[in-house]
């Protein structure tokens, strides 16, 4: 239930696993339709009718459509656009960072992705929240179809999309960690550092993750955002976030207004395993090395277009995507679960038993993976590659379960692999 000052019209409220952020106000459909003749039709001479539909709604963001005609009954044109609002959870970085990644996607890879035509990163506008207007891609959400689709379809797919994960890894590769923003997009932001990205455009900034803001408490305290030169200033920036928060949070009451009751009861436990964890992290991030960063597939919006051959119109929600390092780069979000080790029996057709269903989901990723794996490669990771994704995890399992996390700790301290060489 945090709400500082530079949140305005954002709560934060008790979730199940941490604080959610709630809208304390609605945008304006008036306002918003007035943005949107100002930015698209403003010197059309032909009378313009817009519709204003509310499309969807996710952590930080509300999503309308924007239905667009003009009148004229020779040929009426009908354009559909999505205006995007978002909670202010980063202010100004969120939507300046996101804005210069779909631009430098489009610019230099052939990956579909919505062209944004305006967007505002302040909410010191008539609307009062930052905003994107951008294209609508045609197609339907993945979400929606995934469950209902044949494997040949789901094989098809998950090749579409690992060819835009290819063209990442390929054309998107930059010496340093952090989040893209346009060249000059910073220049009024004072202590802030830049990297060169290679391109003239473009430079590295300040790294946006929901880590960095998550709960809205962390937005209160000391935060270096990078960029970073290498992996190991970047996995200490985390820890110190953590400790940070956590030293907020002791010197908290119920009274205030952020307070985490039991959150507060495993913050002791939670300082201990992260101090623990810097410990190590010497022995697993090498300081001087700079390792080459790459724009991660976390990405989940594939919109395929179905029924006549299943392919993705584009990709969408580029929020809180970043320059990470390459040993981050994991598989597709869809893609996502665990390891099974024995294939279940088909599923009889109109089972609805969830245990089955799920058990048979999990495989399908499994066997999934490997098609996506036959398209971009086996990664060849090194046992410390995975070593730093497993360090990493660490720190997000940290208020979740810090018993977790204590017992990774011993397994893999008592084992020696904590300590092998870089």
């Amino acid at each position: 239930m945090l709400n500082t000052p530079q949140q305005p019209r954002v709560r934060w409220k008790p979730g199940m696993f941490s604080a959610i952020p709630t809208w304390t106000e609605n945008p304006q459909i008036t306002i918003i339709e007035s943005l949107c003749r100002r930015h698209l039709y403003l010197d059309t001479p032909l009378p313009v009718s817009l519709t204003i539909t509310f499309l969807a709604e996710g952590a930080f963001n509300k999503l309308y459509a924007v239905s667009a005609s003009t009148d004229s009954s020779d040929s009426p044109e009908l354009k559909v656009y999505v205006f995007r609002v978002s909670l202010p959870v980063e202010p100004f970085y969120k939507t300046t960072s996101e804005v210069a990644t779909l631009a430098y996607i489009r610019r230099y890879t052939t990956i579909p992705v919505p062209e944004v035509i305006a967007h505002c990163a302040t909410a010191e506008n008539e609307l009062g929240f930052q905003w994107i207007l951008m294209e609508k891609v045609h197609g339907v959400p993945l979400r929606e179809v995934w469950p209902r689709m044949a494997i040949s379809a789901k094989e098809e797919i998950t090749e579409q999309v690992a060819s835009c994960v290819l063209q990442m890894r390929a054309l998107c590769r930059f010496d340093g960690i952090g989040s893209l923003y346009c060249r000059g997009a910073l220049e009024e932001e004072e202590g802030v550092d830049v990297l060169d990205a290679k391109h003239d455009a473009y430079v590295i900034g300040p790294l946006v993750t929901t880590f960095f803001f998550v709960g809205g408490r962390r937005l209160k305290v000391q935060r270096n955002r990078g960029p970073y030169l290498n992996d190991h200033d970047y996995v200490l920036a985390l820890t110190q976030v953590e400790l940070e928060d956590m030293k907020l949070l002791q010197e908290s009451t119920e009274e205030t207004a952020d307070y985490d009751k039991y959150l507060a009861e495993d913050a002791p436990d939670i300082v201990r395993a992260t101090r623990e964890l810097q410990d190590l992290l010497p022995s697993i991030f090498c300081r001087p090395s700079t390792p080459l960063g790459a724009l991660p597939s976390t990405p989940s919006g594939a919109s395929p277009n179905p029924p006549q051959g299943e392919f993705v119109t584009g990709i969408v929600d580029w929020e809180c995507v970043g320059i990470i390092p390459t040993w981050g780069d994991t598989y597709p979000q869809f893609l996502w679960g665990p390891v099974v080790l024995e294939e279940p029996e088909p599923l009889a057709e109109g089972d609805t038993d969830e245990c089955r269903l799920e058990w048979w989901d999990d495989w399908e990723k499994m066997q999934l993976r490997k098609v996506f794996d036959g398209v971009v490669g086996q990664c060849g990771d090194s046992g410390m590659q995975e070593l730093k994704r497993e360090f990493r995890k660490q720190l997000d399992m940290m208020g979740f379960s810090v018993r977790f996390v204590e017992r990774w700790l011993k397994a893999h301290l008592d084992d020696g692999r904590l300590l092998a060489p870089n």
